[in-house]
């Protein structure tokens, strides 16, 4: 319960930090200045929504049931909040975990010595690395952040921003990165 009191805490801190930075941008006009400072307020921005939505689709039957929790003897406690349950799959998945890690290691290592060890040209080294990073993040999302055993809606809370995001970047980053490649003797 504890450790989910910490990471609670760390989401709302991680949303304050987001939208802060947000709206920092946009009150010095900053926002579209340079393509590092839109990034970094796209980025706050996705970050402060994510966060805020985790915790109000975690929080959300609590405090629609009033925060209060049924007494013994079917009595409801007056004005007290109840954090939600762990997940029971938590303990029981650890072995998975280290499975999935491993292999995210292995993929990081793999993107390494490609990036060291080039086996074809620029553009399709780009297009392996972004799949072999697509899947990490597949992998990431599914297992460590625990979409594949939680509530589907929980999915479109985390997906819709990540492909927002993608979206953003092919628009903004992927035109400079084949003007680069065109650069290149």
């Amino acid at each position: 319960m504890l450790l989910s009191l910490i990471g609670y805490i760390f989401c709302l801190l991680l949303g304050i930090w987001g939208f802060y930075i947000t709206g920092a941008q946009v009150a010095q006009g900053t926002l579209t200045s340079t393509l590092d400072n839109l990034f970094l307020t796209m980025f706050a921005a996705l970050m402060g929504v994510t966060c805020f939505g985790y915790l109000a689709w975690r929080f959300y039957p609590a405090l629609t049931a009033g925060g209060a929790a049924a007494a013994p003897g079917g009595k409801a406690a007056a004005a007290r909040f109840v954090l939600p349950k762990d997940p029971d799959y938590v303990d029981s998945h650890i072995p998975m975990f280290n499975k999935i890690w491993i292999g995210l290691l292995a993929f990081t290592a793999l993107e390494v010595v490609l990036a060291y060890v080039q086996v074809a040209g620029a553009l399709v080294m780009l297009a392996i690395l972004l799949v072999l990073s697509l899947i990490k993040a597949a992998m990431i999302m599914a297992c460590f952040m625990h979409l594949k055993f939680d509530h589907p809606g929980l999915s479109w809370v985390v997906v819709a921003p990540a492909v927002l995001c993608i979206l953003i970047m092919c628009g903004y980053f992927f035109p400079d990165s084949f003007r680069l490649v065109e650069l290149r003797p």
